[in-house]
This record gives structure tokens, C-alpha cells and sequence, in this order.
């Protein structure tokens, strides 16, 4: 089996477990605030709770641990929460306790142990291999609305929807167990291994990824939300919008991370983090502006394009300035507390659209987010 088979199946079990979830469950926030009565804030809040519950488990289990044989096992998790979605009256305990077992699945079966194996895997064309991997979270995330929850929930009801959208989830790990190997040594490190003495590199990467992937999470969590508040408020036109925007914006995404990928191996990377900054900064404001019936999907082209280089050039840089060796163990540390950036940013947009009571001052907060997690990697010194 050749390097690249393992960075498509890798791509698979992304898309299924990180890629469907992440982008789809959003789609339920309103069902849920209508359906139990829940308020805003709480339904936000259920992501960053089983993210902080679960903090723990990646650096002090996962890169430890063979990166198959977490996802093979962590994947069923990530599904049968999912599912679980589907089955929970209006407790919020209960909510609350099946994101922190999704949250569990996810450590183990999401982009850490995909990254650590490709990293043992691929001594060269790095970039090539994490934005293929990567290309399914965006596919998968593309059409997890329009494809799977919007007409699941329109034919069964949005319950049902969540169960089987649990049980497609699941499939990732048969394709683990069957497309990654069994097995593979932790050599081949691309460079100089400069460990994790270089610590002004490792907290500035630490900074400003998560302060730039908070950003982001806090404008997909919040999306569907905005456009509700924006005017479409009929829920078959704002489920309509969302589901094209949200394709239109992934597959955007999709694109974006080999573009990003193909210039990272020419240019240097300082640029191309700009070029991305640039995408995403340039189109929030687009969101302040919803009238034009084409204005969402303007924002979703750009600010696609812009967030696909995140998740692409963090373990690129770790691997320039770390070595491959170390790359691991900072990336044990620097991804779960990006995604504490990622999943805990929505709360205080939910905070500050409560206090503001619009989303005006929480789109220009998230403005600043962005800019403040580029000016950080621009303090990286130049190689």
C-alpha cells in the first residue's frame, strides 16, 4: 500500500468524524433551542464543555499510543454520541454528557493521530499529504447539510436525522481498521529534530494558531445563527441558505488547503499565512451586510479560502522549527488547546450577542482574533 492510499483513508475518517459533526450539528442549534427550550448560550456551551473534560487524554494519551489503533476505537465513539443526539430529551445534563463522550472519540480519532501518522509516514511532500487528508473534513463537512441533515430532517424529523447521521459517523472505524496500517516506526524525521527547547517557537505557535482557529470556530458555530438574525427567518429559507452557504464555503476550504499546500512548498510561509489572513479578515465584514442575495455565498468563497490554511500550516511550521521528533510533542499539546480556542470562542460570541444583543461587536471581536493569531506567527524568526 502506497503513502498516499493511507492520506486518502485518512481524508475518509476525517471527513466522517470531524468533517459531518463539526459542520452538522450546527444545523440543529435552532431545532434545539425551539424543541427544548433551550437558551443560546447552553447549546453552545455543550461543545466546549466535553472539549475541556477531555483535554487531558492528548497529550497525555494519544501521542502515546499507536495512531491506528485510537482511531479505530475512537471513531464508534464519535458516532454512537452523535446518535445519542437523537435519542436525549430535553436535559441538558444529558447533552452535556454525550458531547464530552463525541469529545472523547474525537481526541482519539481526529486530526492529532492523523497527523502523527502521516508525519511517520511522509518524510517529503508533507503538504501535499495533510492537505489531502485534511480535503475530506472539508468535502464531507460540505455536504453534511445539504446532503444528510437537511433532507433527513425534512423526511424524518430532525431526531431521526441525528440518529442515522450517528450511524453513518460509525463506518469510519471499519475504514480505519481496513485502509491504515497496523503499524509503522517513528523515524524519518525531515530535518534537524530541535526539540522542545525552542520554546519562544513553541508558545508562539501555540498563540497564534489557537487564537486564529478560535476565529474560525466562533464564525461556524455562530454562522446559521447570524444568518437567522440577518433576516432569514422563515426555517425553510434560512435551512435553504445556511446548507448552500455552508457547501459553498467548505468546498472552498477544500480547494484553498492544496493551493495553500502547493505554495507552501515554494514560497515562504509567512506569505502564504498572510494570504490566508487576508481572506478571512476581508470577508467578515461581508456578514454585517447580508441584504444582496448573493452576499453569503461572496462571504463563503473568501473566508473558505482563508480558513483552509489553518489546520494545513500548523503542523507544516511544527515540523520546520521542531523537527519531526519533537513536531509530535508539541502537537500533543498545541491541538487540544486549539481546539479549547476553537470550541470555547463561541460562548463569549454568545456572551457578547446577549450584552450587545446583535452581532455586530461580536463579528468585529472575532475581526481582532484573527489579526491578533497572524501578528503572533509573525514574530516566528525567519529560517
Amino acid at each position: 500500500m502506497t503513502p498516499w492510499r493511507f492520506a486518502v483513508a485518512s481524508g475518509v475518517i476525517l471527513g466522517l468524524v470531524v468533517g459531518i459533526p463539526y459542520y452538522g450539528l450546527p444545523y440543529f442549534y435552532d431545532y434545539f433551542e425551539s424543541a427544548f427550550g433551550w437558551s443560546r448560550a447552553s447549546i453552545m456551551l455543550g461543545l466546549p464543555v466535553g472539549t475541556l473534560v477531555t483535554l487531558a487524554a492528548g497529550p497525555l494519551l494519544v501521542r502515546k499510543l499507536p495512531p491506528r489503533l485510537c482511531i479505530v476505537w475512537g471513531a464508534p465513539v464519535c458516532g454512537v454520541a452523535i446518535a445519542g443526539f437523537g435519542v436525549m430529551d430535553g436535559s441538558l445534563w444529558m447533552y452535556y454528557l454525550l458531547w464530552i463522550v463525541y469529545m472523547t472519540g474525537w481526541t482519539f480519532a481526529g486530526p492529532l493521530s492523523h497527523q502523527v501518522l502521516l508525519t511517520q509516514v511522509f518524510s517529503q511532500k508533507r503538504g501535499a499529504a495533510y492537505a489531502l487528508a485534511f480535503f475530506g473534513i472539508s468535502l464531507f463537512g460540505a455536504f453534511s447539510v445539504a446532503a444528510l441533515a437537511r433532507p433527513l430532517t425534512a423526511a424524518f424529523g430532525f431526531q431521526t436525522a441525528l440518529r442515522i447521521i450517528g450511524a453513518v459517523v460509525c463506518l469510519a472505524g471499519p475504514v480505519a481498521r481496513l485502509a491504515l496500517p497496523a503499524a509503522h516506526s517513528q523515524g524519518a524525521p525531515a530535518g534537524p529534530s530541535a526539540g522542545m527547547g525552542t520554546r519562544r517557537v513553541f508558545w508562539l505557535l501555540l498563540i497564534g494558531t489557537t487564537l486564529s482557529m478560535a476565529g474560525i470556530g466562533g464564525v461556524s458555530q455562530h454562522l446559521k445563527l447570524i444568518f437567522k438574525e440577518s433576516g432569514y427567518g422563515g426555517q425553510a429559507q434560512l435551512d435553504a441558505v445556511f446548507g448552500w452557504t455552508l457547501m459553498a464555503m467548505l468546498i472552498a476550504g477544500a480547494t484553498g488547503r492544496f493551493l495553500f499546500a502547493w505554495a507552501a512548498e515554494r514560497f515562504a510561509k509567512r506569505h502564504v499565512i498572510t494570504a490566508a489572513f487576508v481572506l478571512m479578515a476581508g470577508a467578515l465584514p461581508v456578514l454585517l451586510f447580508l441584504r444582496s442575495a448573493s452576499a453569503p455565498y461572496l462571504f463563503a468563497v473568501a473566508f473558505g479560502l482563508g480558513m483552509s490554511a489553518d489546520s494545513l500550516m500548523l503542523p507544516l511550521l511544527a515540523a520546520d522549527y521542531l523537527g519531526a521528533q519533537s513536531m509530535v510533542r508539541a502537537m500533543g499539546i498545541i491541538v487540544p488547546v486549539n481546539t479549547v480556542g476553537q470550541t470555547w470562542y463561541p460562548v463569549l460570541l454568545s456572551m457578547l450577542w446577549t450584552i450587545h444583543g446583535s452581532y455586530t461587536l461580536p463579528l468585529w471581536v472575532t475581526f481582532g482574533c484573527i489579526l491578533g493569531g497572524r501578528l503572533t506567527l509573525a514574530l516566528l524568526p525567519r529560517r
